[in-house]
């Protein structure tokens, strides 16, 4: 899937790298997220989710519960004061880890 870059960011000096995060009770993989510079991981924003069924959602009361196929709670969505759709992710339900292109 191609990545759409940010024309601005060498000049805010960020780095971009892409995260895995996957569920604590099964493992399972369930999105890679573009994370832009550091910081823990405490929310995904839609628009940086690589995911095509995430495309084109616009309010946030079409968003469902991010939930695992094994019944865990991953994040639950929020509208970001930017205006930004995301999901909060819940401390202790994921684990997120550097997405092996970029070890």
């Amino acid at each position: 899937m191609p990545i759409k870059k940010d024309k601005y960011l060498n000049a805010r000096g960020g780095t971009v790298k892409f995260v895995d995060v996957s569920c604590t009770n099964c493992g399972e993989m369930f999105s890679v997220y573009q994370k832009d510079g550091p910081g823990w991981l405490k929310r995904c924003y839609l628009n940086r989710i690589i995911e095509s069924s995430f495309y084109g959602i616009k309010k946030v009361e079409d968003i469902k519960n991010l939930t695992c196929s094994c019944g865990n709670t991953i994040g639950t969505p929020m509208k970001h004061k930017d205006g930004r759709l995301a999901f909060k992710l819940i401390r202790g339900n994921f684990v997120r880890t550097l997405n092996k292109s970029q070890k």
